[in-house]
């Protein structure tokens, strides 16, 4: 929970604030941090009455004549009183190596409030232009650096003395808001009530059916589908459903099979961990992309960095490798041809694709000149085809060589062929990246272009992996609002789903798929996850190593629109660490069933396909006015939405799958 602090010396001597945004400010996984990193004095009440008797009157009289708040902003109020205006200038720290951007102008003997940002700490600077001789010049008259408050009620008074003497700039706060992520505390603590609610009522119902009416087990509830030694007692409910229950956990494209109460024959289980971790990252990815209820955190950084947004499609690449084990010795034990594994893998690739490119004409008619080729399921799909034909070419029908010394790693020795493919892709991306020359850049340019390092690469934003897109599919055929274009002001279209990025892709979902090799070789829960913390650690710190733990200074920092290779070594170390949690808490210590999460993920493919086509409409989204509060609530309750939708659909037994 937030806390403020004043920090403050006699005489109206240097005074200021900072607060500890305690709860969450910057989640997983930017640490916990003090906030208060402002240079700028603020006076939250001293004694300058004067001011504060006119900001009373201001705010009494004036108070219809600003500009109305919404989420992530603040009022700054200026009080001018000399004959000559402010210019404005400001430079958030978010826009790396960026220069202080023109804001506007402030008359001079005039009260103008503007809104200023409060995601990042912010740089301003208040200057004079004096024309002379048909010359222009700026005079610096102050500047500051601070983090703003959200919905704080900032005052700074400039008369002749500060204009002239170059005093510090001093703020007046005319209020206390109440810290912006309140909220989430809030619905995380409505969520867990409601969820502790529905848990009870669920055993309280179950308990009362078997005392009086003598019913047995629900089969709504994926704990009475597997017992304690991992086996299910189910048939399909339809012929062609039946070699989906045989792969097991499917990939993202496979939503898995519904059990049936007749013909009961011994199979194994489905790793309701596996689910339960693709419906985290699916409902998780719903929330996201319907707002995140608008705070900075829920959304993509503008360029290098870590949000929460930033883990689901990564993760969700990562589950597609680790559910691929399964699937593929489903199809060998049907004793499926060479040929028919091939063709079912490339119509599964083709079908995924082409309900991306859907995906992508969803927003009206069809432009076909400026279709947007790349996407989320389009990635989903190249990955998935290289990924499939590799293991194909590489697969063991056996465990063999446990007597060996070295039989304790043989899930990496005895496919190092594999390994050797998925490091070459690796390196051809880290050639192309940093080798390949991009006409008008530096060689190895990977930032953002536009405003960043003085424009002087303003055409350059993303280096090679741009210059890729743009050569192979054409400017108008990629994405036309990349996340740098409001704060770096870029001009060029970028692609975070691009060409390049898929190599790094396939390496993520090969990290996937040893997971998953993890899971098939060896029995023991102990030898399962001891493995993969180590995968996750390592995986971890060569990441750390990569961006030398920082967001900007590292050789190769985290970047999501790049597929950077520290970025999805980091989001392999998050999802093997994840996978070890779940695992032990649901299926090794039963504690959970993976309730709700794993309705979503058994039907992953029909909910994400149907969130992204649906969100603009009722009961999902109407308008609202833009506060923090009432958008959460509104974002939570359209991921809500569709984890009813899934259970309804696991309750009637219907599954889609590709």
């Amino acid at each position: 929970m937030a806390a403020s602090c004043l920090r403050s010396t006699d005489n109206g001597k240097e005074q200021g604030e900072c607060w500890l945004l305690g709860f969450g400010l910057h989640f997983l996984p930017t640490p916990l941090k003090l906030a208060c990193d402002q240079d700028a004095d603020v006076d939250p009440r001293s004694d300058n009455s004067s001011r504060w008797a006119f900001i009373e009157y201001h705010r009494l009289h004036h108070w219809e004549d600003r500009p109305p708040l919404g989420h992530d902003v603040a009022w700054l109020t200026l009080n001018v009183s000399t004959d000559f205006g402010l210019q404005i200038w400001a430079r958030s720290h978010q826009c790396w190596k960026c220069p202080l951007v023109y804001v506007t102008e402030v008359n001079g003997r005039n009260t103008t409030t503007i809104l200023v940002n409060t995601t990042a700490t912010t740089d301003i600077k208040f200057a004079r232009e004096h024309k002379e001789h048909s010359m222009a010049f700026s005079e610096d008259i102050c500047s500051f650096t601070i983090k703003f408050r959200e919905h704080g009620d900032y005052w700074l008074f400039m008369d002749y003395s500060t204009a002239m003497q170059q005093e510090s700039c001093v703020l007046l706060l005319a209020n206390d808001p109440m810290p912006s992520e309140m909220p989430i505390l809030y619905t995380a603590l409505g969520l867990l009530g409601l969820a502790a609610f529905c848990s009870f009522s669920i055993k309280l119902y179950s308990c009362f059916n078997s005392r009086f009416f003598h019913k047995g087990a629900d089969i709504s509830n994926p704990r009475d589908l597997t017992d304690s030694t991992n086996t299910i007692v189910s048939t399909s409910i339809a012929e062609t459903n039946v070699d989906k229950q045989n792969e097991g956990n499917a990939n993202i494209e496979n939503g898995g099979i519904a059990p049936s109460a007749t013909s009961p024959t011994k199979k194994k289980a489905r790793l309701r961990s596996l689910d339960t971790f693709r419906g985290i990252s699916l409902v998780v990815m719903i929330f996201v992309n319907y707002g995140g209820g608008g705070y900075w955190f829920f959304e993509h950084p503008p360029w290098d960095g870590l949000t929460v947004a930033d883990l689901v499609f990564p993760w969700f690449i990562f589950i597609m490798g680790t559910s691929m084990t399964f699937s593929f010795r489903g199809m060998y034990r049907r004793q499926m041809t060479s040929q028919e594994i091939l063709t079912k893998v490339l119509v599964r690739a083709i079908k995924l694709f082409a309900l991306g490119i859907i995906l992508n004409s969803a927003w009206g008619p069809v432009d076909l000149q400026k279709l947007r080729i790349p996407g989320v399921l389009q990635r989903f799909a190249l990955t998935y085809l290289v990924i499939s034909v590799v293991y194909f070419f590489f697969y063991r029908k056996q465990d063999s060589h446990q007597d060996r010394k070295w039989a304790f790693i043989r899930d990496v020795v005895l496919y190092l062929p594999e390994w050797i493919i998925h490091l070459l892709f690796l390196a051809l991306f880290l050639a192309l990246t940093y080798a390949l020359p991009v006409p008008g850049c530096p060689t190895g340019y990977t930032g953002p272009g536009g405003l960043s390092e003085d424009s002087r690469y303003e055409n350059c934003t993303g280096g090679a992996a741009g210059y890729i897109d743009v050569m192979v599919l054409g400017k108008h055929h990629i994405y036309q609002y990349p996340t740098p274009s409001e704060l770096y002001q870029t001009k060029m279209p970028y692609d975070p789903e691009g060409i390049l990025g898929t190599l790094t892709s396939i390496f993520l979902c090969q990290l996937g798929v040893q997971s998953g090799r993890i899971l098939s070789i060896f029995q023991e829960h102990r030898s399962r996850i001891i493995r993969w913390l180590i995968w996750g650690a390592v995986a971890g710190a060569i990441a750390a190593i990569l961006c030398k733990g920082s967001q900007y200074d590292g050789w190769i920092p985290l970047n999501k629109n790049l597929w950077s290779v520290s970025f999805i070594l980091t989001m392999a170390c998050f999802a093997f660490f994840l996978l070890a949690v779940l695992y032990v808490i649901i299926d090794v210590l039963d504690w959970w069933g993976g309730q709700p999460f794993i309705y979503p993920g058994m039907n992953s493919i029909v909910i994400y396909f149907c969130h992204d086509i649906f969100w603009r409409v009722l009961p999902i989204n109407w308008d609202l006015e833009p506060l923090h509060w009432k958008l959460l609530l509104q974002d939570v309750w359209g991921a809500t939405f569709w984890i009813l939708v899934a259970y309804i659909l696991y309750r009637k037994h219907i599954f889609v799958a590709l």
